[in-house]
């Protein structure tokens, strides 16, 4: 791999990120609402994702939130298992009320049915020879309590083992949704709003600590290729990958997948060197081996890896990170280079491509 390393002070450029402004261009035009999920499903849309993409331009001008939010379920994005999570917690509310209801009018009945059984009893203390149609009464009365109190503690006890079990299973509906929220359904990796917390927790409390390199890598030809077969086809092929990235970097190092051929690597504490270094290693890696693909073996050389990196020193916020290591990659793309690190001349030229797409 080859590369034109060159460190870019945090003042270099202070543009919008190509790609916040395309996905703020896209809704403009299609009048799609501001609501942080549709930044997300624009961003797959743009990221790769031709389902979404063709599903989105199939809705046209001005569609239907509920159009869109249908789109995230389809296709299981982030974005929908926040929505999910959202309404299992406002039935997680209800049924916690309920319980609660339910058992504050248990306890009720149960205050009322002791103070009749108290009078009835201090009543039998004060005269111990009742009359025998006094006696009877309390005691079938008596009786009658004793049941009542029984069957309501009993069907109180059922009503709130149904809700908890129904709470049960939203608790674990939850935690489906935390894991789809966080990881990539076919590798297991971490997904794009996975690394955007980790890079946030880094910028937060770490940041001080050492400089962090962001690799962006572009699966060459594995997107084309995959969209000429059957969808899942490069399932085999994408876990092949991941164990790849996953077998080469350090146990604290976070690997993701944040695109249909895009992964990503955040190396804590490491310089520029060392982040084209281990680049360079795993794009050596993925050229020398062969990939299943359905019931078949793509060669080895089939795929490769085009990288972008960028370094915690230039940049303010995980956002602005993730966008100079997408410029960076674009740019290495651009150029017919394998790896490139950003620079003010990458933000330079990625800039004038995006200025010269919008007005063309």
């Amino acid at each position: 791999m080859s590369s034109k390393a060159a460190p870019a002070p945090k003042d270099t450029v202070s543009t919008v990120p190509p790609i916040m402004a395309r996905i703020a261009h896209v809704m403009a035009n299609l009048g799609i609402a501001g609501l942080p999920r549709n930044y997300e499903l624009i961003f797959e849309a743009l990221n790769g994702n031709a389902g979404v993409a063709r599903e989105i331009a199939a809705l046209g001008k001005a569609p239907e939130q509920a159009a869109l939010d249908a789109i995230a379920l389809r296709h299981s994005l982030p974005s929908h298992n926040v929505l999910a999570a959202g309404q299992a917690a406002g039935e997680a509310v209800r049924l916690l009320t309920e319980i609660a209801e339910t058992s504050e009018a248990n306890r009720r009945h149960r205050a009322a049915s002791m103070q009749e059984l108290e009078e009835i009893s201090l009543r039998m203390r004060k005269d111990p020879v009742l009359g025998i149609s006094d006696f009877a009464s309390d005691t079938v009365r008596l009786l009658s309590i004793v049941r009542d109190l029984l069957g309501h503690d009993r069907s109180s006890a059922e009503r709130i083992g149904d809700l908890q079990a129904h709470l049960d299973g939203l608790r674990s509906g939850l935690a489906f949704s935390r894991e789809a929220l966080t990881h990539d359904p076919v590798t297991g990796l971490a997904n794009h709003a996975a690394l955007l917390g980790r890079l946030k927790t880094f910028f937060q409390t770490e940041a001080e600590d050492g400089t962090a390199a962001l690799l962006l890598f572009r699966v060459e030809q594995l997107k084309e290729f995959a969209e000429t077969h059957p969808a899942g086809a490069a399932e085999k092929t994408l876990k092949r990958l991941a164990s790849i990235f996953r077998r080469s970097v350090k146990k604290n190092d976070f690997v993701a997948r944040t695109g249909p051929d895009l992964f990503c690597l955040l190396l804590p504490d490491v310089s520029r060197e060392i982040a084209v270094t281990i680049a360079r290693r795993i794009a050596g890696h993925v050229a020398e081996k062969p990939f299943p693909f359905l019931d078949r073996e793509l060669p080895a050389g089939f795929l490769t890896l085009t990288a972008g990196v960028s370094m915690t020193d230039s940049a303010d916020a995980p956002a602005m990170l993730y966008d100079q290591a997408d410029q960076a990659l674009t740019y290495a793309a651009d150029t017919g280079i394998a790896l490139r690190i950003y620079s003010a001349e990458v933000a330079e030229r990625v800039g004038r491509g995006y200025r010269a797409g919008a007005t063309g």
